[in-house]
C-alpha cells in the first residue's frame, strides 16, 4: 500500500499544550516485529535480567555496533559476538540462530500504519542488520513508510544524536513536530533529548494508545 503522503501540520491536543505534530517516526523491532533478541540473549547467556538491561548490554557490544551499522560481515559479526558474549555455542550456530530472531508481525502492526491519516508523514527509525532486515521487509512493512532510516544503512545507531539527526535532516521537519515510538526507554529519553516528541510502546496495541492519547488516531 502507497500512502498518500500530505506533509502538513496538526494540532494535536496533549498533557494541556497544543502540539503541532506533522511526522510518525517508528522503531520496528519491538514497537511492530516480534523480535526475540532479548530472551534468546539470556537463554544462552543464562541470565536472569530484564529486557532493557539486555538491550543496554547488547548495544555496548563493539561486534553489534559494527555490524548495526554494516561495518562488518555477518560471519565476522558471529564470530566476534560468540567470544564476547561467552556463548557456549559455535558462531554458525549463534549466526543461523541470531537470523531468526525477527519471528514476525506483532498482530494489528499493518492495521496501526493503514490506519494513520494520511495528513502525517510515516518514517521507521530502526536499530537493524542486513540479514535482519531482509526478512523483515518480506513483512510488508516497507511500503507503509515514506522513509527508512535503518542503522546498517545510515551508519549509526540509536540512541546517538547522529541516528536522529540523519533522520531529521532528510526529513527536513523540526523535532517538535516528530512523535516518535520505542520499544527502548533509553532511545525514547535520547529523543525526548533532542525535541521530538517521543514515547514508550512495546507492540502495536500500546502504540496504538499513545497515538489516541495524541488525538492522531480516535
Amino acid at each position: 500500500m502507497v500512502r498518500d503522503v500530505r506533509p502538513q501540520l496538526s494540532a494535536v491536543f496533549n498533557r494541556g499544550e497544543t502540539t503541532l505534530i506533522s511526522t510518525l517516526l517508528f522503531d520496528i523491532g519491538g514497537v511492530l516485529v516480534d523480535l526475540d533478541g532479548a530472551p534468546a540473549l539470556a537463554a544462552l547467556m543464562s541470565l536472569d535480567a530484564s529486557r532493557e538491561a539486555i538491550h543496554e548490554r547488547w548495544m555496548q557490544s563493539q561486534a553489534v555496533v559494527a555490524y548495526e551499522t554494516g561495518r562488518i560481515s555477518a560471519s565476522a559479526f558471529a564470530a566476534a559476538a560468540v567470544v564476547e558474549f561467552q556463548l557456549p555455542v559455535t558462531a554458525d550456530w549463534f549466526l543461523e540462530a541470531f537470523n531468526g530472531w525477527p519471528k514476525g508481525l506483532h498482530p494489528g502492526a499493518l492495521e496501526l500504519l493503514d490506519d494513520i491519516p494520511a495528513r502525517y508523514r510515516l518514517a521507521a527509525l530502526s536499530n537493524t542488520s542486513a540479514t535482519h532486515w531482509e526478512r523483515i521487509e518480506t513483512m510488508g512493512l516497507a511500503q507503509r513508510f515514506e522513509r527508512l532510516y535503518l542503522s546498517h544503512r545510515i551508519g549509526c545507531v540509536k540512541p546517538s544524536r547522529e541516528a536522529f539527526a540523519a533522520a531529521l535532516d532528510d526529513l527536513a521537519v523540526p523535532p517538535s513536530e516528530v512523535l516518535f515510538l520505542d520499544d527502548i526507554s533509553s532511545n525514547v529519553a535520547a529523543a525526548r533529548a533532542l525535541g521530538l516528541h517521543a514515547e514508550v510502546a512495546g507492540d502495536p496495541s500500546e502504540a496504538r494508545a499513545v497515538l489516541r492519547r495524541y488525538d492522531i488516531l480516535s
